[in-house]
């Protein structure tokens, strides 16, 4: 056989399973904080203290991230769980590209990487909340929320069902709580893998160097940053330390792009999220992402002047 494919072979395994051992671990904290919610938590006592007014609804979903410190991976069961307790599509929208930023995790994370600049850390976290924010008010503007969003899976126990079962006495917590949890762990794993499977698969055929030659044009380093933040697909907890090794050659706004853009959209996390959200909300979700986060490297870029 030849050498160059064992080679390829070897690296795509490598890859897949890395993406595999580092995202597992957040996906069980996700799926296992969504099957608490949905087995113990009354949707009727989150509701109602979610504002009635558009913007401070979302705003309050763009911070539940702060609460449930979880990269993108662990996110997705989380959000199909938001949409099942009430939520809108557009709300849920807000927190799934929240969250994987707008978490203490990540946050610290960030200021270890970047010690010698905290501003990174507190940009990436105010860009990451903004960019959210923007998006699912655009979104909310959309006459019928439904059509935004998959039809919801009839076999995932929804909150009223529940809360009914629990007024009947017609239920035990604690057998329904592994049901819940064995349901919607491999109904994220599924999609989980053939995630993982098509970064794995783009990051052998595309190389790092290839990015890296467009390093020296400030918009074409901006764009492949975020192109090989797509293609790693490397959750938002470890990010920051991946974009250190990149700091010396790309500028301050291509790394923040990265940094940015990366939790929220991914080869990984657009495969999972297409069992919740329709293709062409997808697509316009990551098409809205891209320009803002553009913006903000070219913004960045102009304000500090410098390579990092």
């Amino acid at each position: 056989m030849n050498q160059s494919l064992i080679n390829r072979s070897y690296d795509f395994m490598m890859v897949f399973l890395g993406l595999m051992v580092e995202s597992i671990p957040f996906v069980i904290i996700g799926v296992f904080i969504s099957s608490v919610i949905a087995i113990y938590v009354k949707s009727s006592k989150i509701l109602q203290y979610k504002s009635k007014n558009n913007i401070i609804s979302h705003i309050q979903a763009m911070f539940i991230g702060l609460f449930l410190p979880v990269c993108e991976c662990g996110n997705i069961p989380l959000a199909k769980r938001l949409s099942l307790m009430g939520f809108r599509p557009s709300e849920v929208i807000t927190f799934m590209l929240a969250a994987p930023i707008v978490n203490p995790l990540v946050f610290f994370t960030t200021l270890e990487a970047f010690n010698l600049d905290p501003n990174i850390a507190i940009i990436r976290i105010v860009a990451g909340a903004a960019i959210a924010l923007i998006v699912g008010l655009i979104f909310s503007s959309h006459p019928d929320q439904k059509e935004l969003m998959m039809p919801i899976n009839p076999n995932l126990r929804t909150f009223d069902g529940f809360e009914k079962a629990v007024k009947e006495e017609k239920v035990n917590h604690n057998a329904d709580f592994v049901e819940v949890f064995r349901q919607e762990f491999f109904s994220v794993f599924k999609v989980l893998i053939i995630g993982c499977l098509l970064a794995a698969s783009f990051q052998v055929i595309i190389p790092r160097e290839f990015i890296e030659v467009f390093s020296n044009e400030p918009t074409l380093a901006i764009v492949a940053l975020m192109i090989l933040a797509f293609i790693i697909s490397i959750c938002s907890s470890v990010d920051a330390f991946f974009a250190l090794s990149l700091a010396s050659t790309f500028s301050l706004g291509s790394i923040l792009a990265f940094l940015t853009f990366g939790p929220m959209i991914d080869i990984k996390t657009l495969t999972m999220l297409r069992s919740i959200f329709k293709f062409k909300t997808l697509m316009l979700m990551t098409a809205i992402v891209v320009m803002l986060c553009l913006i903000l490297g070219l913004g960045v870029n102009n304000l500090y002047k410098i390579s990092y």
